[in-house]
């Protein structure tokens, strides 16, 4: 397993695109041509092509230094010394909610790079320099003293699985664990975490959870520029696994999937990683899971940022959903590949709410327009971001809570 630790954080890290002195730099750069935010030529990266309507900041600001294009260029400045970091500067960065979708787009994101880990190096840059942004200090002190963002004691971890008679890590050997998320102790994901566990319960599976001696992800302290917080907890949570001999890791939201294909992606770690959705599909398919029940409804799904485009998962979930009887699955304009964002990530709701709320109400017109009496998702983090709507335009509901009454 390689170690990481020692690599360059910040820009240095993603120097080659953005130093542009030699041919081969310059080619590996952007070339301003705006497909990133949609508004660009024709672009080869959309074989199937989407919707205008693709950067949250950009659509809401409507100013062009809210585009992924743009944060590539600020970030070039500040590596070249040409600009300070200034209170505007990070109003920009910070307004990116890590949607992926200019990732998606842009033409050199096959080597890993693109205008959005651009902008997750320009965060590590400013955290380097000047410590997280006020709106995200919470965030940051609640990684280093708790191993989560909403400072949870570790007492209080693992509550949500109290009465359901799960084995804790060390109780028994298993080569299977259930990752259940930060957000599984948190009103807005206990029930996928719930439904996950009585899912595999229900298909024989053995396995083990951390319960209390869970830690994050680090899907916050990579996505807002935390990198040492974000290094630590993943030699700690490779470590765990490592010692406990697991070779398969199920999880219950989309971001810690992300995450945990981040970690796979980079320490060459033997183990398989999968959501609770991909989960669930396979056991279906292998028989270990039937969906007897019938439930006559008309429902849409939204596909999660980082299950969907971070992960690629975007037929399991849809298989799910067409095995069960009488349900009647309708898809939003902009679906898969070009969903719409929640709003949810990259620290946006609390560094630019009202951009968050805006994204967020966005995609619940256009759930509303499809016809359908329920949202369904596979995100802890959408599932926040739609419950914290006054008024939303449709009940949600997390996919493997509801898959459960079609058992």
């Amino acid at each position: 397993m390689k170690d990481e630790s020692n690599k360059p954080v910040g820009l240095e890290r993603v120097k080659k695109w953005l130093y542009a002195k030699g041919l081969a730099e310059r080619s590996s750069g952007c070339v301003l041509c705006g497909s990133c935010y949609g508004h660009g030529p024709a672009n080869p990266m959309e074989d199937i092509p989407g919707p205008k309507t693709k950067c949250p900041p950009y659509e809401f600001y409507r100013f062009q230094r809210h585009t992924p294009k743009s944060r590539w260029l600020m970030a070039q400045r500040v590596f070249h010394g040409l600009d300070p970091i200034t209170p505007e500067l990070k109003e920009v960065i910070y307004s990116c909610t890590n949607c992926l979708m200019c990732q998606e787009l842009c033409g050199v994101r096959d080597d890993g790079y693109g205008p959005w880990d651009i902008t997750v190096a320009m965060r590590e840059e400013i955290t380097k320099k000047e410590g997280p942004i006020e709106a995200h200090r919470h965030l940051y002190q609640g990684l280093q003293q708790h191993d989560n963002p909403w400072s949870q004691p570790k007492s209080a971890r693992g509550a949500w699985a109290d009465g359901l008679g799960l084995l804790k890590l060390g109780d028994k050997a298993a080569t299977t664990l259930l990752f259940a998320g930060c957000s599984a102790d948190q009103a807005t994901g206990r029930s996928s975490a719930v439904a996950l566990a009585r899912l595999m319960q229900k298909a024989g599976e053995e396995f083990t959870i951390l319960g209390d001696e869970e830690k994050c992800c680090g899907l916050y302290a990579f996505d807002l520029g935390f990198r040492d917080e974000y290094e630590r907890l993943r030699q700690n949570n490779l470590a765990t696994l490592a010692n406990a001999g697991i070779r398969k890791v199920v999880v219950a939201c989309g971001s810690c999937q992300r995450i945990w294909r981040e970690y796979a992606k980079v320490a060459g770690a033997d183990f398989e990683v999968m959501h609770g959705v991909e989960y669930i599909d396979q056991a279906v398919l292998l028989d270990r899971l039937k969906f007897t029940k019938q439930i006559r409804k008309k429902v849409t799904y939204h596909d999660s940022c980082h299950l969907g485009r971070g992960c690629g998962v975007y037929q399991a979930p849809r298989s799910i959903l067409r095995a069960i009887p009488g349900i009647e699955l309708v898809e939003m304009e902009r679906n898969q590949r070009w969903a719409w964002c929640c709003g949810g990530g990259g620290g946006v709701p609390e560094a630019d709410p009202d951009l968050a709320r805006w994204s967020a109400v966005d995609r619940m017109r256009e759930a509303k327009e499809t016809g359908a009496e329920l949202v369904l998702t596979s995100s802890a983090l959408c599932q926040r971001s739609f419950a914290a709507l006054q008024q939303t335009a449709l009940p949600t509901q997390d996919l493997l809570e509801f898959v459960c009454q079609a058992l």
